[in-house]
């Protein structure tokens, strides 16, 4: 079930439009636009996957990430897991990204950190932008590879970008067995699902791109008490995420999270951890 309907904007997405939120969120702290920062600090607020930096943590620890180590992060947001690896492990990450307004404050960010040293923000496309040829130990991404068109042509940029016996790692939504083509739609707009497909698919195309020792956990029973507990703490929290953020975005945050946490209770929308090896 794969590439149903490619088109859509990715700036259109809940969370994309809510990116300038961490400003607001600094605001309330009492922090302005131009003070200094340390990662910690943005921790709350800059991973949109599921359970933030413990799961930043567990994929340097599983993939062996080291301080020599140079890492390429696909759809890498506002930073945060390429900020935490930079001043958790000391690693050198590239963080590239579509979208132009995300990118911009995933800078300043990195900037205010002082981690620019460590990690290089990439405004483009992944599969059009040039990509050094066993340039990267490690490519990894979190809750993007759904929203990239040709993934199969992606997976080869991977394999191709990824040094011998180094390694992929990748955290994304996925579809179950009794899923239909209505829930895909369902989640389509709110997710730009172009490419969401279940488990099988995407070990499958990692396995056809040359990687091997391919190993695949079921997130999904994790992700959907995170989607659960994270909903209703918002809706609980309403009046304050309308007061911080207006009501156009806490609505859209609301739909977003509701959306997704009712597909994972009805059991037709997982979650899955990849990691594969190049040989």
């Amino acid at each position: 079930m794969q590439d149903m309907d490619a088109g859509g904007c990715i700036g259109g997405m809940p969370l994309q439009v809510g990116a300038p939120r961490v400003y607001r969120e600094l605001a309330e702290l009492g922090i302005t636009r131009e003070q200094r920062l340390t990662p910690d600090l943005l921790y709350p607020f800059d991973q949109f996957h599921y359970h933030g930096i413990d799961a930043v943590r567990a994929a340097a620890g599983l993939i062996g990430l080291g301080r020599e180590n140079r890492v390429l992060e696909i759809g890498s947001g506002l930073g945060g897991p390429a900020r935490y690896l930079a001043h958790t492990v000391g690693c050198h990450v590239m963080a590239l990204e579509l979208d132009q307004a995300v990118h911009d404050i995933a800078s300043d960010l990195t900037r205010r950190c002082g981690l620019h040293s460590l990690v290089s923000h990439v405004q483009g496309d992944a599969l059009s932008h040039p990509l050094e040829v066993g340039g990267f130990d490690t490519a990894v991404s979190w809750m993007a590879i759904h929203q990239i068109p040709e993934r199969p042509r992606l997976m080869e940029r991977l394999a191709q970008t990824v040094r011998p016996g180094g390694h992929v790692y990748l955290e994304d939504f996925v579809l179950r067995e009794s899923s239909s083509r209505e829930d895909y739609l369902a989640m389509r707009h709110v997710l730009h699902a172009v490419t969401l497909t279940d488990a099988e698919d995407l070990a499958q195309e990692l396995e056809d791109a040359g990687f091997d020792e391919i190993d695949m956990t079921d997130m999904t029973p994790s992700w959907g008490s995170f989607s659960r507990a994270r909903a209703k703490t918002f809706s609980e929290n309403k009046d304050r995420h309308v007061r911080v953020h207006g009501e156009e975005t806490a609505a859209r945050l609301e739909q977003y999270f509701s959306a997704v946490e009712r597909q994972f209770t009805s059991g037709s929308f997982g979650g899955v951890r990849i990691c594969a090896r190049r040989p």
